[in-house]
């Protein structure tokens, strides 16, 4: 065997370098849970405990360079020998499609020359939705050769279990992205979509809700004490409370909306009240003026509202760590969509918190108690879409019927993401029946959100689990219109088991 057929026979025989590119979350490296005592991996740590890799690379935003860095650290200590490499990703906008694609474009081709013979994972699990789309979008253009990983969780007898890494399947890459999806990428999205938020208000859009909604909304504007805004998820709680921001006497004052969700427990503090000396100031001093909006409120722990309402109520708090008084005046608006009588029930909630919430309380209806206007709100929508596309769509009458019809579970959320769904899929001007893809699969986290409540003298976990199991049965009951087949292929139970567990709670009511 000659020299070169022996080198060319060696280097098949050499196992390609195994490299996980992934961006750096918040709840990296480790994440807290308000619930339980000390701290538990975040998402890429998880994935290294369930996959192996030869290198990771880290992509992290500069403003954000101490989670990479402690990541970094976190998977030396854990993974010595793994190779880790931090590259930084300036983004304007972490919500601008188009500039995420472009920077990704650029650091992919960096990484090719490095290892060109790597064989590459990317985690769709630290990070926002909008770079797990577009990593979605290279891969499904053959711009990106690699396996996207993403968590399953495993859901026995109704209830919601541990989550594991799984590799998704996008089978045949398209030849290139179409038209109107390059469109409707290039497109601002309503800013109000965006978890965190900040600034002059804008201008709120008003079609998604009646004349009644927007009426109450100018009478809540012309008070200051703090609001809650309830509702089902989809119901656009956040805009909601924007409006009501634009209608004051603050509307030239900033509004900031700051999701909850996004940030681990033990952050909390310093999020929204500063930390003395590092130079940048918690949420409520950015809104001094203005409006500040908590989405899913009910993530805050119980102490931290308490004194996040005497901050806004005394008009002064202290920074993390700091001692002088900083004074601040903002309007202080609250969205959940847990019923918070229910939570003091439960003892997630303390009663003393209640009594200060409910004096300003909505809730905003779902979708499904407003059928006359959703087909409103589906032309509005196909009308803003339209002003970004080379080739306006329009309904068939077929199609608006079936709009008609749905009962819309998650709401105005759901009836956007149809729509443009439609849109992008449509092959003629037309949009038919067929184009309309209604998502039935259970999203566990919208059905019921397992918080674990306050452990107390009396309580009972098979009765807590009981409830739990309920509250899944009834959600998927919900999404498939009461057909307890669907219900049971979306929990993955057999029809006899939903039957039972419905059963067994008529006998105990």
């Amino acid at each position: 065997m000659s020299v070169a057929a022996a080198w060319a026979r060696c280097k098949e025989t050499v196992v390609a370098r195994q490299t996980l590119i992934t961006f750096v979350g918040l709840r990296d490296p480790y994440a807290h849970d308000p619930h339980e005592d000390g701290r538990h991996k975040g998402p890429i740590l998880t994935v290294l405990d369930e996959r192996s890799f030869d290198r990771v690379i880290l992509l992290g935003r500069p403003h954000r360079a101490d989670h990479s860095e402690r990541t970094r650290q976190a998977l030396k200590e854990l993974h010595p020998k793994l190779g880790v490499q931090v590259i930084g990703l300036e983004l304007a906008d972490a919500a601008h499609h188009p500039e995420i694609l472009a920077k990704l474009r650029v650091v992919l081709a960096r990484i090719r020359r490095d290892g060109p013979d790597d064989e590459w994972s990317v985690s769709l699990i630290s990070g926002t939705p909008e770079m797990h789309a577009c990593w979605v979008l290279l891969a499904v253009a053959g711009e990106l050769g690699a396996k996207l990983l993403n968590f399953r969780r495993t859901v026995h007898n109704g209830i919601a279990g541990p989550r594991f890494v799984r590799e998704l399947d996008w089978g045949e890459p398209l030849a290139a992205l179409r038209p109107e999806t390059l469109a409707l990428l290039s497109t601002r999205r309503d800013r109000w979509d965006d978890v965190d938020q900040q600034g002059a208000a804008q201008t709120t859009p008003r079609h998604y809700f009646s004349r009644a909604t927007l009426e109450l909304a100018v009478n809540l504007s012309r008070h200051l004490a703090p609001l809650v805004v309830k509702g089902e998820p989809g119901t656009q709680k956040h805009l909601f409370a924007s409006l009501v921001h634009q209608f004051s006497n603050r509307a030239s004052g900033p509004l900031l909306i700051f999701n909850c969700a996004t940030v681990p427990a033990d952050l909390f503090e310093t999020v929204l009240f500063g930390e003395e000396g590092d130079g940048e100031d918690g949420k409520l001093r950015q809104t001094d003026g203005g409006t500040l909006v908590l989405i899913k409120a009910q993530q805050l722990p119980a102490a931290l509202l308490t004194r996040l309402l005497k901050a806004v109520d005394d008009g002064h708090y202290y920074r993390v760590r700091g001692r002088a008084p900083v004074k601040v005046n903002v309007r202080l608006i609250l969205t959940t969509e847990r019923d918070l009588e229910e939570e003091v029930r439960l003892g997630r909630l303390p009663a003393e918190i209640w009594r200060r919430l409910r004096t300003a309380l909505i809730t905003l209806p779902p979708l499904r108690e407003r059928p006359g206007d959703v087909l409103r709100l589906a032309k509005d929508e196909l009308e803003r879409l339209n002003r970004t596309l080379p080739r306006p769509k329009r309904f068939s009458p077929a199609s608006l019927a079936k709009l008609e019809s749905h009962r819309w579970p998650s709401n105005v959320s759901e009836l956007r993401r149809v729509v443009e769904h439609a849109v992008l899929t449509a092959e003629e001007p037309e949009i038919q029946p067929e184009d309309l893809d209604f998502e039935l699969a259970v999203n566990l986290a919208n059905v019921f959100t397992a918080a674990v409540p306050r452990l107390r003298e009396g309580f009972s976990m098979m009765d807590y689990l009981r409830a739990m199991k309920l509250e899944l049965v009834r959600g998927a009951l919900r999404k498939t219109g009461g057909n307890q087949s669907k219900a049971a292929r979306l929990l993955g139970l057999t029809p006899q088991a939903v039957s039972q567990i419905l059963r067994q709670t008529e006998a105990r009511e």
